[in-house]
């Protein structure tokens, strides 16, 4: 999440934003907020970044239902199985070794436009099912760095993983292994073979987005030390998705979406003044003002009601300005902006 370095709030330890916007700046400080609290916060910065998190939630939520137009499905844009068995489970690939660990590279190229999200949904290990609790590896390849762990629990069973890594218009290269020590089923990412002009091998085209290729790698447990290209994977194969990440293009725009997120981040402190708070507060020795109206129908002129009521029509004012202003991104993956432009012409 990139709502951090959007929305600050001061002397609370807190990341300094990049915006350098803090709530402070609409009359929420720290002394306001601990004087809201209840028992479900232990201090008023907490109250904060809870009301923070659901104003981006929905803001979020209103900017992409505004711009729903122009938005290709958000369903799965890809979506297959790397590792497929060469002939059957007779034909065996050979142990590595202790220290070997070997698996699958994946490489993922958004082409430079798109903001997309690699869901690895399951893995299987066609090993013995006498094996189990296997220490699977996830190592990011840009880095060399181990970036996740997980236990895979009994061979040749599929296993949930349900795991998202983002790409975010640039290439992802994961490496997915465990250390081989047993036999597996011979597998290949692909049916059929990849080879380069000089006759070694290359990764398989499995989809626009994404290659694989198989990988025998040694490790020091949190970097890769040295690897080899392998034409198997060890036994393993995975099922994935590709789909849009609509977070990751609202996060590449945050300079915009900061003022709107202050206003709506402002409004939930309020209705929580408004609601929660009155009957639960831990600090009831000051009074917290409301505000009254003239009447029924009329708009609050001060307090609590006011000041959430004029958040909220500027929430709306922001929001509304950044939409008109806002360009929409050149991504024929996840948008579909032309089919949708109004053309105005003005006639002499």
């Amino acid at each position: 999440m990139c709502i951090e370095s959007l929305l600050g709030l001061r002397d609370c330890n807190q990341v300094e934003p990049s915006t350098g916007l803090y709530i402070d700046d609409l009359g929420i400080n720290t002394t306001f907020l601990g004087q809201l609290i209840t028992d479900q916060y232990l201090q008023g910065s907490e109250l904060f970044v809870d009301k923070r998190a659901f104003a981006w939630r929905k803001l979020s939520s209103d900017v992409l239902s505004r711009l729903s137009p122009m938005m290709k499905s958000d369903t799965v844009i890809e979506g297959k199985r790397v590792g497929q068995l060469v002939s059957d489970y007779a034909n065996v690939q050979a142990a590595a070794g202790a220290g070997r660990y070997t698996g699958i590279r994946l490489k993922i190229d958004p082409q430079s436009l798109s903001f997309l999200n690699f869901y690895l949904a399951d893995i299987n290990l066609a090993i013995a099912s006498s094996n189990v609790n296997v220490p699977i590896l996830i190592f990011d390849m840009s880095t060399l760095k181990l970036i996740e762990t997980f236990t895979y629990a009994t061979g040749s069973l599929d296993q949930f993983l349900g795991k998202t890594f983002s790409s975010a218009r640039r290439k992802l290269d994961i490496a997915i292994v465990y250390e081989s020590t047993m036999q597996s089923a011979k597998m290949i990412t692909k049916k059929g073979h990849c080879f380069d002009c000089g006759g070694g091998l290359r990764e398989a085209h499995i989809c626009p987005f994404v290659d694989a290729i198989g990988i025998d790698l040694t490790t020091d447990g949190t970097n890769v030390l040295s690897t080899i290209t392998t034409k198997y994977t060890a036994g393993m194969s995975v099922n994935y998705s590709v789909n849009c990440d609509r977070q990751g293009w609202l996060c590449s725009i945050g300079g915009l979406m900061a003022l709107p997120l202050a206003y709506a981040t402002a409004v939930e402190i309020y209705n929580y003044a408004l609601t929660t708070s009155p009957n639960q507060r831990v600090n009831t020795t000051v009074t917290v003002n409301r505000g009254q109206k003239p009447f029924a129908t009329a708009d609050a002129v001060e307090g609590i009601v006011a000041a959430r009521d004029i958040a909220a029509t500027r929430y709306n004012d922001e929001l509304g300005a950044m939409l008109q202003n806002m360009r929409m991104p050149d991504d024929s993956h996840c948008w579909d902006c032309k089919r949708n432009m109004k053309y105005v012409t003005a006639l002499p």
